[in-house]
């Protein structure tokens, strides 16, 4: 627990310092999403997300993105509930430009997921990177580097060294329109067959100068999960952002 506090302070840190030096350049967009989902009948569900991100880029200088999200949700059948999602997320990204189309990067996350029976997974890395296109509509990026990761699954806890790599795409349809996705693949070092996948693919599209209508798919996949869990958990979010 000693360790995961000290990385949750080297997180916010990371989010802190990246900020303060964009802030000094570039303005930054923060943006706070939120869905809720409710059926009734022979069954009910309910299903609520919500995300708080802060991002922002200076040419020639470097970019930052954080921010925190989480998803819940339940079901009651025959008075029987049951919670089919109990997740939550803190992630920072900041990169630094080396030249115009390459920088040096530092990633963190901590996750939770009561339904995977995840109490905590924290990881954090320094990386190198490459603009494959970075024009004003289009950025396709790809970096790899070495992370450590600190997790307690199904009631285990473990600590080792991963390899991360990373690929993110961006393109903007139009001025109030935009797609996006990227993957993360993490294997422990020592043993490939052993990794963390995740994935996110995404749309948005503006409703007001604030506000916008928002979908996003993700997937987390863990080839060891703990006993009796499934290796892929995936979630369809849809919802409304705003800039604040």
């Amino acid at each position: 627990m000693k360790k995961l506090i000290v990385l949750c302070l080297i997180t916010i840190s990371i989010a802190s310092l990246a900020s303060a030096q964009e802030k000094k350049a570039a303005s930054f967009q923060t943006t706070l999403s939120s869905g809720v989902t409710l059926t009734d009948g022979n069954s009910k569900t309910m299903q609520a997300n919500g995300s708080l991100a802060t991002e922002g880029e200076k040419e020639g200088l470097g970019s930052v993105r954080a921010g925190i999200g989480g998803n819940y949700g339940e079901s009651t059948v025959d008075d029987k509930k049951d919670t089919t999602v109990a997740n939550a997320k803190v992630f920072a990204n900041a990169k630094k430009t080396i030249t115009p189309k390459t920088f040096g990067s530092i990633d963190a996350s901590i996750l939770n997921d009561d339904v995977a029976d995840i109490d905590y997974r924290a990881t954090i890395g320094p990386g190198l990177g490459a603009y494959l296109v970075k024009n004003a509509k289009t950025a396709l990026s790809v970096e790899a580097g070495p992370s450590y990761v600190w997790e307690k699954v199904a009631g285990v806890e473990d600590d080792y060294i991963a390899l991360r790599f990373g690929q993110s795409f961006a393109y903007a349809i139009s001025p109030t329109a935009k797609i996006w996705e990227s993957v993360e693949y993490l294997p422990r070092a020592s043993d490939f067959s052993d990794y963390l996948l995740n994935a996110e693919i995404g749309a948005e599209a503006a409703m007001t100068s604030r506000l916008s209508l928002r979908l996003v798919l993700q997937d987390k996949y863990d080839s060891t999960p703990g006993a009796g869990l499934e290796e892929n958990d995936i979630t369809l979010i849809a919802g409304i952002s705003v800039r604040l």
